[in-house]
């Protein structure tokens, strides 16, 4: 059987909505580096300058930007009117900045005897009545503006990289659990007073009736899979060490605050194994480079940010993102093939590895900044309970994949779905969770503002033999509308939203709660803060401005994706007042005392649901190889894109 691809004219496509993607890792450790491991030289320029860390004055200098920072200049000093001002002291130099609003500026120099006598010329010099300062740009000196402004302003202390990307790496794990559920019971309480303190002239009566507390009953957290080496995904940063060495790694602190140093993350406890040895891959090949990684400050250099997936299908992805203004498409094409040949040959190579070019002054690119790819596929690929999925640069894929899992397999237990359902995948990314249950539904629809995660769904539901699948690229509150046209009012409807970090936008829950044959969906909540600021919106009274009825939430757990940091995610069901029967608010509230079981109970029957749908992805697949009487319309896989 084909399948049939169902395609909105392009030019009816809305414009995606801004999200708050959350693509950063930060990791930590400051240790001694590894062993090296052997490895095929690139073939590079050689660099000029030492690699080896010394305390000579020049090698020292020439292991990093030839930058000298001029402080205590006049904020009302333009770069026009430094440059004047740097002429009038008879000041030689490569090239010069200064912003408006600053008190500092900033001096490149050529070489050694420049340095010297930019600093004998301007130490020399007062503006007003404060003597200039002239030093190396060195971390201390990025605290200058806080420095002169508030003489009582205290540089942020250096932290360790175990500290930055897991700050809770000290904490016994029993503990942080513990420690977890109880922010979010704190949630769950704050949730409760907010949807109050926004319900004044129309209070929902199940807030009396039910908890003075907690908005909803909270089930034991469920704790990781694993607790070491579980993320699958980090961007790491890349500039210098505190030795002014190159170092691929994480900032020891923020830039804003003085810190410019980054930390080897190599004895880091969350980071995956696989991730760390491409990491140290990317450094080795750095530190032999003639290019210079980037500097945050002078926005100068080349080597800017590696990101690294790998999953436990063995496969990995790596993107390198670089600076490169000033640079010719000649010396381009010389750097991706020179790291084309020198990658592509290591022993166990990197399954896809990319390049981003990149000059903007934001840490982060882009959403929909472009990449190429040097070798290798445009995506790897991760297994979910019994399905397989392509996950391309951009799209989202959460980082825990055995705690995924277990997350996974209670949102699917509370859609409590049945063959007659159409789930709605809100914000579906690649798919994953509506075709982790396709086999137990009439229909998944999913809906996403992201191209690249649509053209990852459809390709996913191909890959997994999904043919009850329909994805539609668009606004969730313009596409929702015209599902009950297609197909029908009668319908029983069950939602799952997985929202980025920033929530849902407020026309998606205008659409959500409109469509009134929803009764309700679950919400999986990477960022408590957002979804507390949904949940008055869908828990609000009718109004004027406000239609459909509320929603109402009705249990929530958390699952530890983080260990040993104070992120974890919180799964909360919501449900229609008007779908909630006075006996059902009578077991939500003995859930409470219920639920005081143990941790290690809530784990095995999480085991038992996984093995369940597994099972059934199994039994499906037999099903269809077994069955010859499937309807054409049955088997084809519906796109459509609006």
């Amino acid at each position: 059987m084909e399948t049939t691809t169902n395609i909105v004219p392009e030019s009816e496509v809305k414009a995606p909505i801004p999200v708050d993607v959350d693509m950063k890792t930060e990791d930590n450790a400051l240790s001694t580096e590894p062993t090296t491991t052997t490895t095929t030289e690139p073939t590079i320029t050689t660099p000029t300058e030492p690699t080896t860390t010394t305390t000579t004055t020049e090698e020292v200098h020439n292991n990093k930007p030839k930058v000298l920072m001029v402080f205590n200049l006049s904020k009302y000093m333009d770069g026009k009117k430094f440059t004047k001002f740097l002429e009038q002291h008879k000041v030689t130099y490569k090239k010069c900045k200064k912003i408006v609003g600053d008190t500092y500026g900033s001096l490149n120099y050529e070489d050694e005897k420049q340095r010297a006598d930019i600093i004998e010329k301007l130490r020399q010099v007062k503006v007003g009545n404060k003597q200039l300062k002239v030093d190396d740009k060195e971390d201390k000196m990025e605290n200058s503006k806080k420095r002169n402004e508030n003489p009582d302003f205290k540089a942020e202390p250096l932290k360790s990289v175990e500290d930055i990307c897991s700050p809770w790496h000290k904490i016994e794990y029993q503990d942080q659990l513990k420690k977890k559920e109880r922010e979010m019971k704190d949630i769950l309480t704050k949730m409760r007073i907010e949807i109050r303190k926004n319900s004044e002239h129309n209070l929902p009566s199940w807030l009396e009736k039910f908890s003075k507390e907690t908005a909803c009953p909270l089930e034991p957290i469920i704790p990781s899979a694993t607790t070491q080496y579980y993320r699958n995904k980090a961007s790491y940063t890349i500039g210098y060490d505190l030795e002014n060495v190159p170092c691929v790694g994480f900032a020891l602190g923020k830039t804003g605050n003085g810190v410019t140093a980054i930390g080897n993350p190599q004895n880091t406890p969350i980071l995956s194994l696989k991730s760390l040895e491409i990491r140290k891959q990317f450094e080795d090949y750095i530190k032999n480079h003639s290019r210079k990684p980037y500097d945050k400050p002078t926005h100068t250099g080349f080597w800017r940010q590696l990101t690294v997936r790998d999953f436990t299908t063995g496969e990995s992805m790596a993107t390198i993102q670089v600076n490169h203004k000033g640079l010719s498409q000649e010396e381009i094409d010389k750097e991706k093939q020179d790291m084309k040949q020198h990658f592509s040959a290591l022993p166990d190579p990197i399954t896809s590895f990319s390049i981003q070019l990149y000059d903007g002054l934001s840490n982060a690119a882009p959403v929909d900044h472009p990449f190429e790819t040097i070798f290798g596929p445009d995506y790897i690929h991760e297994q979910l309970l019994g399905c397989k999925f392509r996950v391309s640069y951009n799209s989202f894929f959460q980082v825990n994949t055995k705690t995924t899992e277990l997350l996974y397999s209670k949102v699917l237990e509370w859609a409590n779905v049945s063959k007659d359902t159409i789930l709605l995948d809100v914000c579906c990314g690649t798919g994953t969770i509506g075709q982790c249950v396709s086999g137990k539904v009439k229909k998944v629809i999913g809906l996403e503002i992201s191209p690249d995660a649509i053209q990852d769904s459809i390709a996913n539901a191909t890959l997994n033999n999904i043919e009850n699948a329909e994805y539609i690229l668009g606004k969730a509150e313009d596409t929702m509308p015209g599902l009950l046209k297609k197909f029908g009012k009668d319908e029983e409807y069950v939602g799952i939203v997985d929202p980025p970090r920033s929530g849902l936008h407020g026309d998606v829950i205008k659409a959500m709660r409109s469509f009134e044959t929803m009764k309700k969906f679950v919400y999986v909540s990477c960022k408590q803060t957002s979804l507390v600021q949904d949940a008055i919106k869908f828990c609000k009274g009718i109004s004027k401005s406000v239609h459909g009825t509320p929603f109402r939430p009705t249990k929530a757990i958390a699952f530890d994706l983080f260990p040993h940091t104070e992120n974890c995610e919180l799964v909360v069901l919501f449900e229609r007042v008007d779908s909630i029967t006075p006996s059902d608010d009578k077991t939500a509230a003995q859930s409470t005392t219920e639920n005081s079981n143990s941790n290690n109970n809530n784990n095995s029957s999480n085991d038992t649901t996984t093995e369940s749908i597994v099972g059934d992805k199994r039994k499906r697949e037999d099903d269809n190889n077994d069955s010859n009487s499937i309807s054409e319309q049955d088997r084809s896989l519906k796109v459509a894109k609006e």
